[in-house]
This record gives C-alpha cells, structure tokens and sequence, in this order.
C-alpha cells in the first residue's frame, strides 16, 4: 500500500510536462519571409509598389528582406500602403516583423508603421464608423514609438495612443516588433494594444473601443502594411543638408500574423 500510494503521487508530476507539450501552437494566418518565391501571396503584393524593392541577402542574419524608399514631400514622406487579407475573422491576434531603419534614417516628428484591421479599417483621417477601425504603431522623434488606434470617439479626427517613454529603435539595428491587439466586446471599452520591442512591452493602450457593433465586419481580418512619414506638415519631412525634401530607407523581414495574443 505505500508503495501504491508513492507511485499515485508521481503521476501527477510525471503527467504535467506531457499536458503542456500537448498545447497548440498559436495558428499562424500570415507568414512571409521574402525568401524563395516571390511571385505570389504578399511579397508579390508588396513589391508590385514602385517604393518596394526586394533586398537580396540584407535581411535579418543574411535572408533575403524588402527595401522601403521614404520619399520626402511637403507633408512628410510619400504613403506606403496596402491591405492583405488574413482569411480568418479574429477577436484578438499579435503581429510580428523586423524592422531596421537605415543608419542616416531621419524620424522627424514621426511616421506610420504597419498593424491590423477589420474588413473596412479607418484611416488617414477618415470618419469613423461602428464596424470600422484601425490598429498601427507609429515612430516618433528620437525612435520612440506608439500605438496608433482609430476608435468610435466620434470627437477625434485622427488616431489616438500612447507613446513609449525612451527611446526603443535605433538606426542601423535590426529590431523585432510586436503589436498584440485584443478587440473590445462590441460597444464597451474594453479593448487594448500592447507593443513590443525586442520582446520588451514598451507601450500598452488598454481600455479601447474599437467597435461600436459585433459581427464579421468588425472583427480583426486584414493585415495593414502601412508606413511614411507623416503628419500632413513639413515637419514629419525628411531633409538633406540644404533643407530639401529627401529619401530616407528601411528594411522589413519576417512578417508573421498569428491568432489571440498572450494571456
């Protein structure tokens, strides 16, 4: 009988390792490397943009990466954008890519960098709607970043956030980012974004409406390749030495878009 009593206690600890190894991964609904081919999916989406060019072996530990031309104008830099279907309609879901900004890359006052969205994301200003939304980061002067959010506050023209309070990029560096966006029950305030930095959480935005209504429309299903500088002044505009509008570059690698985000 002690010997039987002995061995019901060791189960339990022997039984512990095999449940957690038998936990899913989290589903992976966008991954893209940029290495290989190239002619379809996202990367063929990307480097169809004229400010979009595939940088062979420059990516992270020698991979093969994309290139981002920021062409300065009057109002920051030329918009680098486009929307990819995750084919999943998502409550919670954490994007991931690595970033590095050139050594000689200018921050200015700030710029667009990429995130999530329902079927009908809000943007650049655009009025807000109960289906509609947006979730971005943002870099700031100094390399700080920020969330970027479109919500339902009616009141607001532009997208609001938090900001990080150091510094968390620097040029010349590759950097891997995570932006985890959690969507709020429908009507209620209780949504959050949380950014990482090299797996550090350097901004959380907690209790945000996204959404004013439930439904597939509202819910998280596209991924928001958007980055520029800007702002719509000439102070988000990158300059060379004589204070002309000039062209700034980064490197982008290893995009992967996955469902929920951790507890």
């Amino acid at each position: 009988m002690k010997k039987l009593a002995m061995l019901l206690c060791v189960i339990p600890c022997l039984a512990a390792p095999l449940v957690a190894a038998q936990q899913q991964e989290p589903r992976v609904l966008l991954k893209e490397n940029f290495d290989g081919d190239v002619s379809s999916g996202l990367a063929k989406n990307l480097l169809a943009h004229r400010h979009i060019a595939l940088a062979k072996g420059a990516g992270r530990d020698g991979s093969d990466a994309i290139r981002v031309a920021y062409v300065g104008y009057s109002k920051g830099s030329e918009r680098v954008g486009a929307q990819y279907p995750l084919g999943a309609l998502l409550d919670a879901a954490t994007l991931s890519f690595d970033v590095c900004f050139d050594k000689d890359f200018q921050w200015t006052h700030g710029g667009k960098l990429h995130g999530l969205g329902p079927k009908r994301a809000v943007s650049g200003g655009g009025v807000r709607h109960p289906d509609g939304w947006s979730a971005r980061i943002m870099f700031q002067a100094e390399g700080k970043c920020s969330t970027y959010l479109y919500d339902q506050d009616q009141e607001k023209k532009w997208g609001i956030g938090k900001r990080s309070q150091n510094p968390v990029f620097t040029a010349g560096q590759w950097h891997r980012v995570d932006l985890q966006v959690r969507l709020n029950t429908p009507g209620e305030a209780d949504g959050s974004a949380r950014i990482l930095i090299d797996g550090k959480e350097v901004v959380h935005s907690p209790n945000v409406m996204y959404r004013g209504v439930g439904g597939a429309d509202s819910q998280i299903q596209h991924f928001l390749f958007s980055t520029f500088h800007g702002g719509n002044t000439s102070r988000w505009t990158p300059v060379d030495a004589q204070g002309n509008p000039a062209t700034v570059y980064a490197l982008y690698d290893n995009f992967v878009v996955t469902e929920g985000v951790p507890e």
